[in-house]
């Protein structure tokens, strides 16, 4: 989940984010602390006609997990991670996006408590990096209040999940996700090279979007994704469709809606230990009412990255997109990325 329709249009089993490479800081009696991050800049000019390319912050993770065994095949977990984000005003801000207790079973997957990503947060397939069609936006990809139940076998992987965020006082929402809740499942399957899985998603007390007109404070998100990956030799390829939709639930009218629909298609060539070019093409289109706006728009982009190290990346990336409001062009230009990311 790296983009929004509206930044286009106008200007593992243990936890999900940093997950990339990690640190070992303690392993004894039972005892394992491990660390991990991540830290990706971006040279990049988006599909906006009005604003010039610049330098930005894309990711910024830091995340501590520990493991404590309490038997053979059960272990005691806890992970807190902050997230470090910066606007074009070059203000910036630390959050705590993560911090949850849990159970691990080897029979029976793991089983956490607290602050934490939402499996939604893990969806999405497609190969570019900022430059395609957004392929999904569930809206809430994280909460405070979230039990997780998440299960891998290596050839079968399923999940759940559920967030309650609510200050427990009983009111009516207004303008803000005051009683919000989202439940989330996954379930995939691994064979000969072949990765396919589902998402689905429903959530009540949603924030906004941009597919929401302006008045919009909360809506209602119900969806689906299908994702398919497969490899062979050199060569790979993936493929999803998703479907949204939206309601506004302070509309007094039920039709005051937007469903839309996501469809991706992309492969990628690995020509050497270091070298991967990719190319794809996505799309979205939107059958809306009410106050809501019709989206459509399809992209294309290519892009090369290079390994400096296994945990260094350089990459780059072109693409351009069509792009159409209420059947009004928006006109976008090319747009252009060039991309730095390491992870410990």
């Amino acid at each position: 989940m790296k983009k929004t329709i509206l930044a286009m249009a106008v200007p593992a089993l243990l936890a999900a984010g940093t997950a990339n490479a990690s640190v070992n800081l303690h392993n004894a009696d039972g005892v394992v602390v491990d660390m991990s991050g991540a830290a990706e800049i971006q040279y990049i000019k988006q599909f906006n006609n009005t604003q010039d390319a610049y330098l930005r912050i894309d990711d910024a993770d830091l995340l501590i997990t520990t493991s404590i065994d309490v038997t053979d095949t059960l272990s005691a977990v806890a992970g807190f991670g902050f997230k470090f984000e910066a606007d074009l005003a070059n203000s910036g801000t630390t959050e705590s996006d993560e911090l949850y207790v849990g159970l691990r079973s080897t029979d029976f997957g793991v089983l956490t408590f607290g602050r934490q990503l939402l499996l939604a947060d893990d969806l999405g397939n497609a190969k570019d990096y900022e430059l395609g069609t957004e392929q999904i936006n569930f809206v809430t990809t994280e909460a405070h209040q979230v039990v997780k139940w998440v299960y891998d076998n290596g050839m079968f992987y399923a999940g759940a999940n559920y967030a309650l965020d609510t200050n427990n006082i009983k009111s009516t929402p207004t303008n803000s996700n005051e009683g919000q809740k989202v439940a989330g499942a996954r379930f995939g399957v691994r064979a000969a090279g072949l990765d396919a899985r589902v998402y689905l998603y429903d959530a009540q007390n949603a924030a906004s979007t941009a597919f929401a007109p302006t008045g919009v404070n909360l809506q209602d998100v119900t969806g689906f994704n299908l994702e398919l990956d497969y490899v062979f030799g050199q060569f790979d390829f993936s493929t999803s469709y998703g479907q949204v939709e939206y309601k506004d639930v302070q509309a007094s009218a039920v039709e005051n809606k937007n469903k839309v629909d996501f469809w991706q298609l992309s492969g990628g060539f690995k020509a050497d230990e270091k070298t991967y070019f990719a190319l794809g093409f996505d799309a979205l289109d939107s059958s809306a009412s009410g106050n809501y706006l019709k989206y459509k728009s399809n992209s294309l982009y290519a892009n090369v990255s290079y390994k400096l190290h296994k945990n260094a990346m350089v990459y780059a990336e072109v693409g351009q997109a069509d792009i159409k409001i209420n059947n009004l062009d928006k006109d976008p230009d090319v747009g252009y990325l060039l991309g730095m990311e390491v992870t410990f």
